[in-house]
């Protein structure tokens, strides 16, 4: 339950990512990269090590830091991403 919870709220903020078309190439691939990086380890339903946890936890808050304040509705859909992975445990 909780990991298809994380699916869709990393659907919604791919969906985000595409609908705005202001923020800069790198860090919309960099926050791409995490977000398939955590896809994949969630499908492998494998035990994810702790520093892996946080590893991705800050790739995701140092994306956001670029364009909190010009991009609300990307920085609620990654606080969002960040909060289901907290729910399961990431």
């Amino acid at each position: 339950m909780k990991e298809r919870q994380l699916h869709e709220t990393i659907q919604e903020l791919r969906a985000e990512l595409e609908n705005t078309p202001s923020i800069d190439a790198r860090v919309r691939e960099h926050i791409q990269t995490v977000l398939n990086e955590i896809e994949a380890l969630i499908e492998e339903h494998g035990e994810i090590p702790s520093h892996r946890h946080k590893q991705f936890l800050e790739r995701l808050r140092e994306s956001g830091r670029h364009f909190e304040e010009s991009h609300l509705s990307l920085t609620l859909a990654m606080g969002r991403v960040i909060d289901a992975l907290s729910s399961i445990g990431i």
